[in-house]
């Protein structure tokens, strides 16, 4: 896998922080944990997709795909926190905490799975 610079990775932890507190605050505001959210998705999804695995393992590539589909679930469900705060449509009733779930655990999956894998090709 290609590794971030420093600032890369300053940005994916920072993004995932951001996710976190946003997720974890969104009752105690009404704007600031959405937009958290929603920067920590963005930061965290583009650095994210920004590595790359220039190797030829296809159980890599499938999980690099998969860990990318997480990484748009978060960012799904960011947009769908801003439509449960506008109240519009059918996104109305916290469809956005089933959405985080999916992608959050796609993220846990992969990553365990890519280390192990990364570490048998070695």
């Amino acid at each position: 896998m290609k590794e971030l610079n420093r600032w890369q990775s300053g940005l994916f932890t920072a993004g995932g922080l951001l996710l976190l507190t946003g997720a974890v605050m969104w009752p105690n505001g009404k704007w600031w944990p959405v937009v958290a959210y929603c920067a920590g998705a963005l930061c965290f999804g583009a650095m994210q997709m920004g590595q790359r695995y220039e190797g030829k393992s296809i159980t890599i590539r499938r999980l690099r795909r998969q860990q990318i589909l997480g990484a748009v679930a978060l960012m799904l469900a960011g947009a769908a926190m801003i439509a449960n705060r506008l109240d519009l449509g059918y996104l109305q009733h916290n469809e956005w905490m089933a959405i985080m779930a999916i992608g959050a655990l796609l993220e846990c999956y992969t990553v365990f799975r890519i280390d192990h894998e990364l570490k048998k090709e070695e």
